[in-house]
């Protein structure tokens, strides 16, 4: 079996990891952790989120000072950063800070996409919208993409037919999310087979939740596949603020070991990574989630 030669990880703490907390982070202990994130050579993080919703941008009031110290700092060590936004406010104003790739989302679920308060066709029409001013590159994040946590079905062939219709747009790359961790090894597959009849996996990134323990498992399938572009959390913190009892995605620091043992590059450095985990978890009182941060922790009591 022939796996990548090397993958591409998107750092999606700063977003997905911190966006349940009750606190809002200080600024500072915000900018000393992306640091880390990206001194451990991290591709892309993902800084927050620009949005009106404040269930989405509730913890990124300092969205703006955030990015006038790590925007440079990415710069310096060619890391790319993305955002969450979905208005041409927002995406404006992320561009302001000097943010030029955008996620915009839209749910292939209907019932998980009432959460957010905008029907499919509200969306696409914004999603037109944004793609044809002139600003940030446009990805399209399809979330509930593997199964829905309300109940409603999400067909593959609704993920392509959304697909399509956002390259008739003018999308270019898309982003497929577990966003309940509903997933299993056969179930990604087959997704995965179908998507690739509209777009090549070098244009597709995976954004994988851990919910039900079965996160590597798809990672792995994926992987045997041929893709190569995963979103991934520091400490496996996370979870959607709409889905109840949501769990966060991969940790960055197992997903590193796996690579690593794998020999499939990723350009993080494990140490480093894992030292950022505990770190991360240390400062902001959250519990020592991934393998990795836990086995550390019992090497240095034992």
């Amino acid at each position: 079996m022939t796996y990548p030669e090397k993958v591409i990880l998107k750092e999606v703490a700063p977003r997905d990891g911190w966006q349940k907390f009750k606190d809002i982070i200080p600024t500072e202990e915000k900018l000393t952790l992306m640091r880390m994130m990206i001194d451990y050579g991290v591709n892309e993080l993902e800084v927050g989120v620009f949005d009106e919703d404040p269930r989405l941008s509730r913890q990124y009031p300092d969205i703006e000072q955030v990015c006038a110290e790590i925007v440079p700092y990415a710069k310096e060590h060619g890391v790319k950063l993305s955002c969450i936004a979905s208005s041409a406010k927002s995406v404006a104003k992320a561009a302001a800070c000097g943010i030029m790739t955008v996620d915009y989302f839209i749910s292939v679920s209907d019932a998980f996409g009432k959460g957010f308060g905008v029907t499919p066709e509200a969306a696409f029409e914004n999603l037109d919208m944004l793609v044809k001013q002139n600003g940030p590159e446009i990805r399209l994040a399809l979330g509930a993409v593997f199964g829905c946590p309300f109940g409603d079905a999400t067909p593959v062939e609704k993920t392509v037919r959304y697909i399509r219709r956002g390259q008739e747009l003018g999308v270019n790359d898309f982003g497929l999310a577990d966003s309940a961790g509903k997933g299993d090894p056969r179930h990604t597959e087959e997704v995965l087979l179908a998507v690739l009849g509209a777009v090549g996996q070098e244009h597709i990134s995976l954004h994988i939740h851990n919910t039900e323990g079965f996160g590597f498992a798809n990672c792995c399938k994926a992987l045997e596949m041929g893709f190569t572009r995963f979103d991934v959390s520091l400490a496996g913190m996370g979870g959607c603020p709409v889905i109840p009892n949501a769990k966060g995605n991969l940790p960055t620091e197992d997903m590193v070991n796996l690579l690593d043992k794998m020999g499939i590059k990723s350009g993080v450095d494990l140490e480093k990574c894992t030292a950022a985990s505990l770190k991360m978890s240390s400062m902001l009182g959250n519990p020592v989630l991934s393998s990795m941060a836990q086995n550390t922790l019992l090497k240095a009591a034992g």
